[in-house]
Order: C-alpha cells, then structure tokens, then sequence
C-alpha cells in the first residue's frame, strides 16, 4: 500500500505541476490592420452628380496564412506561426475591409462596398485580389505581394490586371505590433495604387 500511495502522490504532484504550466502561459494576444489615419487626400474619381459604385472582393489568400496565427517568414523555405499573437478576425476578411476603407477615403464620391454584395447594388468597377505573399520577411520588412484587377460592369469586362510588389520597414526584432503596423502601410501603398487606377477610369452612371 506504501508503494500505491507513493505513486498516487507523485502523479498528483504531476498533474498539479502541469496545470500550474498552464495557468502561466503568455496570454494570447490579438491584432487588425488599419485603416488610413484620418482624412486622405481624395483622388478625383467622380463627374459631379454621379457616385461610383466600387466592391471589393473577393480577397484570396495563400492556405500558410488562412490561419489565426501571425506568421513570419524566416527563411525563402521556412515560416514561424506565433501562438500567442494571432488575427483578432480572418485575415482575408480583414484584409477585404480595410481596403474598402482606404478606397474610400481616397476616391471622391464613391460608395465602396465589400464582397458579397447585394444583386440590387449596380456595381460599376470589382476589384479582385490575390495575395502571394504577406508576412515579415528576412531584412527587418514585411511585404505585400498580391495579383489584383478591375472590373466593369458587375465583373463582366477586364479592365486592369496589375501584380503589385510592396514592402514595408520594420526594425530589428520588432514585436508583433510593429510588423501589424508595418502590414497595415503596405495596404494603405497598394490601396494607392489601386485608387490611382481608378481615377485613371471614366465614370459612369449605373449600368
């Protein structure tokens, strides 16, 4: 009976050591890209009179980032996934609505919406993206490198297929916040990019 206490003892010690390891795990913390800060210069997008209707969608991203976790990339053939720093929502969803945001504070009498959108709404331009890459990367950077196109007339005609490239600094051993503040300038540069296409096309009434 000794022998049994003994090793009952023991597993009890066990168990409460290891729930003890649990109780003091890092918290989990949750981050979200922003939006443009404030007011944005407005790119001249609009005829008076007219509003332009813009949908966002669908936002594709690679199967290694469909995940909560933040991940880094630490080598052209190896990534980290950090367990207790992870996406507050999915990150293609994430992505979809903060670039609405950004188009819409740099278009001029615009209405951006996000896919999928009502079959009532009379969408003039639909701007698919198709992310390659989005991660901090070897060199203190992160980057955005993503396919992206636009659409007239509900998605019925090609109007501009484009692959943009984007990094963005961030220092050496920069903390999760960093490289999500980093992710978040490098969407607000290729919403730019894509702003400056749509300034670029003519404006019409719904079709």
């Amino acid at each position: 009976m000794g022998k049994v206490r003994v090793l009952r003892f023991a597993v009890a010690v066990i168990a409460l050591t290891a729930l003890g390891g649990c109780a003091r795990s890092a918290p989990i913390t949750y981050y979200i890209l922003r939006s443009l800060p404030g007011p944005a210069p407005a790119a001249k997008t609009s005829t008076p009179g007219l509003c332009t209707v813009v949908a966002v969608g669908p936002v594709t991203i690679p199967a290694y980032l469909d995940r909560p976790q933040m991940v880094t990339r630490t080598s052209p053939e190896t990534l980290q996934f950090a367990e207790f720093d992870r996406w507050a929502e999915p990150l293609d969803k994430n992505l979809s609505r903060i670039l609405a945001d950004d188009l819409s504070a740099l278009t001029s009498g615009s209405h951006v919406c996000v896919f999928p959108w009502p079959r009532s709404v009379a969408v003039q331009y639909q701007i698919t993206l198709n992310v390659v890459q989005m991660e901090k990367i070897p060199g203190d950077k992160v980057i955005l490198d993503a396919s992206w196109r636009v659409f007239e007339n509900n998605g019925k005609k090609l109007l501009v297929m484009k692959r943009s490239s984007l990094t963005e600094p961030v220092e050496a051993n920069a903390g999760f916040s960093a490289i999500a503040s980093a992710q978040s300038r490098a969407v607000e540069a290729l919403s730019r990019e894509i702003a400056a296409v749509l300034a670029s096309l003519p404006v019409t009434a719904g079709k």
